[in-house]
């Protein structure tokens, strides 16, 4: 499934379909290079709107959620229908959310300056995070170089992460696109797994 767009520049409506080239016409030139590295694809968040349009969905948190891409988008697939909230701790990405937020009139979309790490939100019915720690670990195309970057670190990060999500109430899920950073999560079976746009997509349910 597809929803519809007018081309560049207008509001929400039948017109063009949305591809990823589309979106990111809309960011500041620096986020649209890092877009094939950093922001969820069209494709992923389609197929998670699919999964969710069927699972009786109430809200879902982006745990990390960069420019708003994954939130504002998948709130226009559901017809604002559901909360949405996006956790992001950089602020000039909060605001480029929240520019393209007011330009697709995503009502239903809420954006918040915070850690994921060290402020959970409990009581979503659904969660979702793509590689959620890679700023912790020294790769190319980084968003921000004032991350301390190391293995200790991120190995801390992921076990804070771990035991957040143990936070989650039972039958919730968890989706994850390139991972979460680790390959086990206790607490948590597998529903699902598939490849998608050169990914593992995974969605987990807590037990």
């Amino acid at each position: 499934m597809r929803n519809q767009f007018f081309s560049k520049g207008k509001k929400f409506g039948v017109g063009d379909p949305m591809t990823d080239a589309l979106w990111d016409s809309f960011l500041p030139q620096n986020f649209q290079t890092l877009s094939p590295f950093q922001w969820s694809p069209i494709s992923v968040i389609e197929r998670t709107w699919n999964f969710l349009s069927h699972d009786g969905v109430t809200s879902i948190v982006d745990l990390g959620s960069g420019v708003g891409k994954f939130c504002i988008y998948l709130s226009l697939l559901s017809h604002h229908s559901i909360d949405i909230l996006g956790l992001e701790d950089r602020e000039e990405l909060v605001n480029v959310s929240e520019s393209l937020k007011e330009r697709w009139q995503a009502t239903k979309v809420q954006f918040k300056k915070e850690n994921f790490l060290n402020q959970f939100p409990k009581g979503h019915s659904h969660y979702y995070c793509f590689n959620p720690l890679y700023e912790t670990m020294k790769g190319s195309h980084s968003i921000d170089s004032n991350k301390i970057k190391s293995a200790t670190q991120f190995l801390k990060d992921l076990q804070i992460l771990k035991q957040n999500l143990l936070l989650m109430k039972p039958k919730s899920k968890l989706i994850t696109f390139h991972g979460f950073g680790g390959n086990f999560l206790p607490g948590f079976r597998i529903i699902l797994k598939e490849e998608i746009s050169g990914g593992e997509y995974v969605i987990w349910e807590r037990e």
